[in-house]
């Protein structure tokens, strides 16, 4: 996959395509001019025909321009997957091109698909594109077009999404206010507009460019467009009072860049971030969970929560499980990535050894020590086993470590309280609803409800002890003194 200067995946062509009267969907122009191979167009007049005929009983004439509230229900994206091979053997098509003949059905597509961000596989290309159609004094009464963005097979091109579908709004408006895409004269000004998206965009990754539009029934002579790619951030985690926030990065020094970025001069030193941000920021030692945080703060935990999904949205922290030497984990398959990775193996003996003593343990033996934690086993009898020395070597650390790069997989505790078990405690004694009179038995030992709620299942032990303020041990010494609790570890 290839990449731009700017760091965004490279547009490898654009073109434009139209639906023609008579020709049916065809490619009116392309940058590179040879990065589409249309082949032998399979619509006829009778072809085209019948696809405007489909287009007008599906509603086209109405519905196009309004699609946002006709079809709200419909996804804003669509994936879509096409094939190039030929049913009756190998494909005839340069495998260097995209082959138009096979996606042309997705490019000019049906109603239901017009205005939305439209993402298609064809060969080594992922096509990306955003159809219109404008009711009005056209042929056949309507014109549609679509400006296709083509990249790499494997290019993640989330960042593409909101420029696409930019691109094609503008066209539109151009089109509606002065026949940009429909008049000949307007071929000049389009084909400038697509060198330039491709050359500003893969070299500078923003696109800014004065069209001439004389000629044309435009209110002005030139227009300016401008377009920035952005990167793509999904969306936040759900962070829950029982995570445990580890930093990514040094805040002292993202306080001062981003308030550089603001201001434009070099910060001083009672520059501050959000108050909120401040004081979460001091609580985040990579041992404190979220509900002690905001403890700690004085902060309600929902605003806890949302300066912390701020944080984690932007790369600053990362979400691991509260460290216990009674929790249990698993080596994944990724260990061996630290046996290959030069760079992890450096990284992992500086954050693991303790003030940085190089002889303390040995890459090898570090390699080692993840392969062995397994299933079963806690990690306080992990440490027995292999004998190691807590004064130099960090434990927490090597497991979180091992967690924020998928060596490791924490095995989770569920405790479930047997159905049967539950009935019985429901049911009152019948030897205790006589008089009373005293029987030497003691009372068991009662939960409150919220506990037993919690007993279903679908809440691991970490999440009921913070929710109960409690200590696992203690915790897990109150359910089996209850009884009837089965502990599922998965």
């Amino acid at each position: 996959m290839a990449f731009t200067n700017s760091g965004f995946p490279e547009i490898r062509a654009i073109f434009l395509a139209q639906f023609h009267p008579d020709q049916g969907p065809i490619v009116r122009m392309s940058v590179p001019e040879d990065a589409v191979d249309v082949g032998e167009n399979a619509y006829t007049d009778t072809g085209a025909t019948n696809r405007s005929s489909e287009l007008r009983d599906t509603g086209a004439m109405g519905g196009i321009v309004s699609s946002n509230n006709n079809f709200a229900h419909e996804p804003e994206v669509v994936e879509l997957i096409k094939r190039t091979t030929a049913r009756g053997g190998p494909s005839l098509v340069d495998s260097s091109k995209i082959d138009f003949n096979s996606i042309q059905t997705l490019i000019i597509p049906k109603l239901t698909l017009f205005e939305r961000l439209i993402t298609v596989n064809t060969g080594r290309f992922k096509v990306m594109c955003y159809p219109v159609a404008i009711e009005g004094n056209y042929a056949r009464n309507m014109f549609i077009f679509n400006m296709c963005f083509a990249f790499d097979i494997s290019a993640d091109t989330k960042c593409y999404g909101p420029v696409v579908k930019r691109v094609g709004s503008l066209l539109k408006e151009l089109e509606v206010t002065g026949r940009l895409l429909s008049d000949v004269a307007g071929t000049r000004a389009l084909l400038t507009m697509m060198r330039q998206l491709v050359n500003k965009l893969n070299d500078h990754g923003e696109y800014q460019i004065e069209l001439d539009l004389k000629g044309l029934s435009q209110p002005m002579a030139s227009t300016g467009i401008s377009i920035k790619l952005f990167p793509y951030y999904e969306n936040p985690a759900t962070i829950e009072a029982f995570h445990v926030p580890v930093k990514l990065v040094d805040f002292d020094v993202a306080r001062r860049k981003s308030a550089q970025t603001v201001y434009q001069q070099h910060a001083s030193n009672d520059i501050m971030w959000d108050l909120v941000l401040d004081k979460v920021a001091e609580g985040i030692d990579n041992v404190n969970h979220v509900r002690r945080i905001a403890r700690q703060a004085q902060v309600p935990e929902p605003t806890v929560v949302l300066a912390l999904q701020h944080l984690d949205y932007y790369g600053c922290i990362a979400l691991v499980d509260i460290f216990q030497f009674s929790n249990v984990y698993e080596a994944q398959a990724r260990v061996k990535d630290v046996m290959r990775n030069g760079w992890l193996q450096r990284e992992c003996h500086a954050y693991v050894t303790r003030d940085g003593q190089a002889g303390t343990v040995s890459l090898e033996r570090l390699i080692q020590l993840y392969a062995t934690v397994r299933q079963r086993r806690t990690v306080a009898e992990w440490i027995v086993d292999n004998c190691i020395d807590v004064e130099r070597f960090d434990v927490r650390r090597f497991i979180v470590f091992g967690v924020l790069h998928g060596m490791l997989r924490r095995v989770h505790c569920f405790p479930v309280l047997c159905a049967s078990v539950e009935s019985a405690k429901k049911e009152p004694s019948r030897k205790g609803s006589n008089s009373g009179s005293g029987s030497g038995d003691e009372e068991p030992l009662k939960l409150e409800p919220r506990v037993v709620a919690m007993l279903d299942g679908t809440h691991h032990l970490d999440e009921i002890c913070v929710a109960e303020n409690k200590d696992a041990a203690v915790m897990r010494g109150l359910l089996d003194s209850y009884g009837g609790i089965e502990y599922v570890h998965l």
